[in-house]
This record gives structure tokens, sequence and C-alpha cells, in this order.
């Protein structure tokens, strides 16, 4: 089978969906709404209509579940007509939201959440891609902690929860578990892209390794601004990068301060995408906004030129998700009173 062959199913799919995608105008006109009925109202014009039906109220909270389950839908498409050989990465890639749902799964069993508001928030709908969901459906009703953990003991997960449960005993926290499952999905992530056709891999290498370095980058800062100790940072990032290196990663753990963490990144690759001064946490989103946007527009150009690679299906997979965080955005700054402008300054 000739690529253009086993890639004209996923090329035409893509672009159904590309069209479905709200534009930046109609994203900025959202902003301007006064009230999350005045945002359903406008929204359901748009691919969220038939979901909005359905909606039980107007909070932020439910819209933003729905904006969810329509990116699921969209990753199940994208997955069921790309070809064979790249569907695999693209599992793995999309593999960040069934790992949201056990973290969500782990969080909501350890405060004790009852079964019928825990469901609420998980996404059974993405373990359709997975196989998942009556694994999922039975966790939930299980009664602890360590009793998810032994339920997923069996599945690629179990070796990363068990690398988290001392600090969990120790600390009554899940976060230890959500370092090391964030951890494993961008090592997998490197390990996945490299086996796809060299084609492919050309094409998104620039994308995913972007990704995987922000990732460590970011974790690096924030449990520096949080005063986690060297051994600890160490523990939470990858071992493998793309235009980063081990030196350079030691280097940003070990730095005195997180001024001295920012002028060493200046200094490399990423430097040009630390566009401004700010706070800390404005400094860290303008940052990984500004390398998301440069990878999506290097996508884009790439679908372009040749649409008969994973750059289709991927590119779109991206946007959807940069729509998505949009409209979550906008959802919970409308609930909160922000004024127009103030919200489409944070919007992607």
């Amino acid at each position: 089978m000739t690529r253009v062959s086993a890639y004209s199913q996923i090329v035409v799919k893509a672009g159904v969906e590309r069209s479905y995608l709200i534009d930046k105008k109609t994203l900025h006109s959202l902003a301007e709404c006064r009230s999350s009925e005045e945002l359903i109202s406008r929204l359901k014009g748009s691919i969220y209509r038939n979901a909005l039906r359905s909606i039980g109220n107007s909070s932020a909270e439910e819209l933003q579940y729905i904006f969810k389950e329509e990116l699921i839908r969209l990753y199940r498409r994208m997955l069921s007509f790309s070809p064979e050989e790249i569907q695999s990465f693209l599992r793995d890639y999309v593999s960040r939201f069934e790992i949201e749902n056990l973290k969500a799964l782990l969080k909501g069993k350890n405060v004790g959440i009852p079964q019928r508001t825990l469901v609420k928030r998980i996404h059974l709908s993405v373990e359709e891609i997975f196989g998942r969901r009556d694994l999922f459906t039975q966790a939930i009703k299980d009664k602890d902690v360590k009793s998810v953990i032994e339920r997923f003991r069996e599945t690629e997960y179990g070796p990363i929860l068990l690398e988290g449960i001392q600090k969990y005993e120790e600390t009554g926290s899940t976060k230890f578990f959500d370092f090391s499952l964030d951890r494993a999905y961008y090592e997998n992530l490197l390990d996945s892209l490299g086996a796809i056709p060299q084609v492919d891999r050309e094409m998104v290498s620039p994308f995913v390794g972007a990704k995987v370095d922000v990732f460590n980058i970011v974790t690096i800062l924030r449990s520096k601004f949080l005063g986690y100790p060297p051994h600890s940072i160490y523990r939470m990032v990858t071992h493998r990068f793309y235009k980063l290196t081990e030196s350079q990663i030691r280097s940003l753990i070990s730095s005195e301060s997180i001024n001295s963490a920012l002028n060493m990144i200046k200094k490399g690759f990423y430097g040009i995408f630390l566009l401004t001064p700010g706070e800390f946490e404005e400094v860290l989103i303008n940052f990984e906004r500004a390398v998301k946007s440069s990878g999506l527009a290097d996508l884009e150009k790439k679908r372009i030129v040749d649409p008969f690679t994973i750059a289709s299906p991927l590119s779109v997979i991206v946007r959807k998700e940069v729509e998505v965080e949009n409209l979550t955005r906008i959802s919970s700054a409308i609930e909160c009173g922000w004024k127009p402008e103030d919200i489409v300054s944070v919007l992607l």
C-alpha cells in the first residue's frame, strides 16, 4: 500500500474536523459573553451543540467536562482512521487523558469523594480507546488508594504507582503518584516516537521533543519555587531529552535560585521563548504558550507541505487541545467575572 492510499482516509477525516474548529475571531467574541448561559447559547451553533443539549447546569465545571468529552470524541476518530503504523504513537500521546483519570481517581479516594461525584470527574469515554472502561468503573467503587493501586498492579501503571506508595504512606499525599505518572508519560512518548516510520518521526520530533523538554524545564522551575530539594526534583524529570542534555538538567536543578535557572534557560535553545519578565507563574505560562504556539505552527506547515504523514492527524489533535484549553479559560473567567479584554489576554 502506498503512503497516499494509507493516509487518504485520515487526511479527509482530519480536514472535516479542522472545519469544525472555532476560529480566533469567534473565540474572542465568546470572551465577551456576560454569563455561562450566554456562552452556552453561542456555542450551540458549533460542534459542541449536541453535548450541550444535555447539560445539567451552566457551571464552568460542567461546561469544561463537555469540552473535554468533545476532545475525546476527536481522539477516537483520529485513531480510528489513522494508518496502523502510527496508531500506537497516537494512542500513547492521548494516554495523557487516561493518566488524568487515574490521578483524579487516586485523589478522590484519598479525600473520600463519594462514588456518584467521582464518576463525574473521570472521563470514562477515553477508556474506549484503551479498553479499560470496566477497570476504571470497578476502581471507582474501591474503598481506598491502596485498593486502586492493587487493581492496577498488572497494568503498565503498576510499577509506577508502587514507586510512590512509601511516600504516600509517609505523607498521606497523592502528589508523589502524580510526579511518577507524569514523568513516565513523557519518557514513554519519546520511546513511542522512535517506533514510527522515519518520515513521520522527522515530521513530529520537534513538536514532541519540545513538549518533553518543556515539561522538564517547568517541573524544575516550579519545584524549585516550592522549595523541593534537588534529589527530589531529579526524580520528577525524564532522563531522555530533545534539545536539552543531562548536564543542563543537572545544572538547572542545582542552580542557586529561580533567577539563575531562568538565566541558564535564556542562554540555551529555549531562551527565545522566555519573552517577557513578570511574576513567576506568568513567566511560566507565557513560556509554555510560546513553545506550544511555535510547535503547532511548525506542524501546520508540515501538514500543508505533505498531508500524507502523521502531521495531518496530530496537527488537528493539537489544535483541538488548544481550542478546549481556550474554552476552559473563557468559561472559568466568565464565571469569575473577568473583563473581556482580560480573558482575551490569556488565550493561546
